[in-house]
């Protein structure tokens, strides 16, 4: 990934919206994710509060703002699925001494019953 680190607490909040607006919205507007962040994770701010949000993650190389008159629309650059996986990668390094069985041992730990029964099907089906 060519963007800067990872993300603060809030900012990894604002793109998940942005994440799951873009699977339904063409354009999305502060106004949207304001709504995504009230409706999703029960969250008030501001639309001031959110472009101070949105400035950092366009300077970070995570969107992109695009202004046309009065209105910025919203992009994302980093894909979900790109960041899901730089964020395990960095969760294995830096929790788990970079053990993959650590993690998974740790892993199984949280699962239930069915997640577990559904995780051996996933492994066994690796091995195809």
């Amino acid at each position: 990934m060519e963007h800067k680190d990872m993300l603060s607490g809030m900012e990894n909040i604002i793109m998940k919206s942005i994440w799951r607006l873009e699977k339904t919205e063409k354009r999305i507007t502060v106004y949207d994710i304001i709504q995504s962040l009230k409706e999703n994770y029960e969250k008030k701010y501001s639309r001031a509060t959110i472009r101070t949000y949105l400035t950092k993650l366009e300077k970070k190389g995570f969107i992109r703002l695009k202004w046309e008159g009065r209105y910025s629309y919203i992009s994302s650059l980093v894909k979900e699925k790109a960041y899901q996986k730089k964020q395990l990668e960095n969760m294995k390094e830096f929790w788990f001494d970079d053990s993959l069985s650590d993690m998974i041992c740790a892993f199984t730990e949280t699962i239930s019953p069915e997640e577990a029964e559904e995780l051996k099907d996933l492994v066994d089906k690796l091995g195809d």
